[in-house]
């Protein structure tokens, strides 16, 4: 018996891909894979043109806007010492405070020149850097701070020194009328005349606090403690010698008192009491001859000092801040050159 084949088990269509759709997949695929691979090549190529341009940015913040910070900076103190030259040399013409300014007016434009490209030169080198995180940025904040300070105390110093230097001019604050001196016949007329000229003279001080010169600002809070404390020493020795006038009178009246118990050849106790009176006496005198001579003392010593005050404005304090930013600026230019260096080397 013949056993027949049977008939060839043919596969089912719907579970072969058809030619067309795998070729299509293909194309897909292909074509995802290269959209890939031109945009890692773009990223590189962005990464890299960035990167390039941050380095431009930088070597263009070190070699143009630092350079000109420092060129700005270094016209700041020559363009404020002329105009305080001028308006000096007005005032002692003499002239009046509106007429020095008017006669130095020209200094004092080519000094706000000075000041405006030094805050323009600042901007720069803060807008070249944006990131205030990293090395560079840390040091562009750190001279801004002071480069900054350094600005604001030189404007400061041309702003107020109108106020500050007529404040013993007649025709400014009248701190003049401080010293009395033998203007007064009575320590109570020198009282009387320090207490009006100390009006108007706290009051220019107390301007003068406003100011945007930390040298003025401590000198006119120093100044205003030591009207302050000659007003107060002046009251004292004043109220001591209308004690004295007031002891003598009891002197008196004790040694008339004494006079009239001998004649009455009076009692041991009775003059025992005149003595305890006396002894009472002496010690209000004694108390108040060494509160005068203290008050006395310090009046004199703040009288003596009040020029050495003066003078040191400029001759100290005005120098030494000046001394103490020539000293960090430089620092801190020096150091943001060398973290715009370390970042052009990585």
């Amino acid at each position: 018996m013949t056993i027949e084949p049977g008939p060839t088990p043919q596969p089912d269509p719907a579970q072969q891909p058809a030619p067309k759709k795998r070729k299509l997949a293909l194309i897909l695929v292909s074509s995802v894979v290269v959209l890939l691979l031109v945009a890692a090549a773009a990223v590189v190529a962005v990464t890299q043109i960035s990167g390039q341009q941050r380095k431009e940015s930088l070597q263009t913040l070190k070699d143009q806007h630092v350079s000109a910070l420092v060129d700005a900076r270094s016209k700041l103190q020559p363009a404020a010492n002329a105009y305080l030259a001028a308006y000096k040399k007005a005032r002692n013409a003499p002239a009046s405070q509106e007429e020095a300014e008017k006669n130095s007016s020209t200094e004092r434009e080519e000094f706000q020149r000075a000041v405006e490209a030094a805050r323009t030169a600042l901007k720069n080198v803060q807008d070249a850097h944006s990131s205030k995180e990293d090395g560079v940025g840390i040091a562009v904040g750190q001279l801004g701070g002071s480069y900054g300070g350094f600005v604001d105390h030189m404007e400061g110093l041309v702003e107020s020194y109108p106020e500050f230097e007529g404040l013993f001019r007649a025709d400014g604050a009248g701190c003049n009328g401080l010293f009395v001196g033998s203007k007064a016949s009575t320590l109570r007329e020198r009282q009387t005349l320090l207490s009006q000229a100390a009006a108007p003279c706290r009051e220019a001080a107390n301007q003068l606090k406003q100011s945007k010169n930390v040298a003025y600002v401590e000198f006119a809070r120093t100044f205003d403690n030591s009207v302050a404390q000659l007003e107060s020493n002046a009251e004292i020795t004043a109220k001591s010698e209308e004690n004295y006038n007031e002891f003598v009178r009891l002197k008196d009246q004790m040694v008339q008192k004494t006079d009239d118990a001998t004649a009455r050849n009076a009692s041991d106790e009775e003059f025992l009491k005149i003595a305890d009176e006396l002894k009472v006496l002496n010690a209000r005198i004694r108390y108040n001859r060494s509160e005068f001579d203290f008050a006395a003392k310090r009046y004199l010593s703040g009288v003596k000092d009040m020029p050495v005050l003066v003078e040191e404005v400029f001759s100290k304090r005005i120098a030494d801040e000046i001394k103490s930013y020539d000293a960090v600026i430089p620092l801190r230019v020096q150091i943001l050159k060398d973290a715009v260096d370390v970042e052009l080397v990585e």
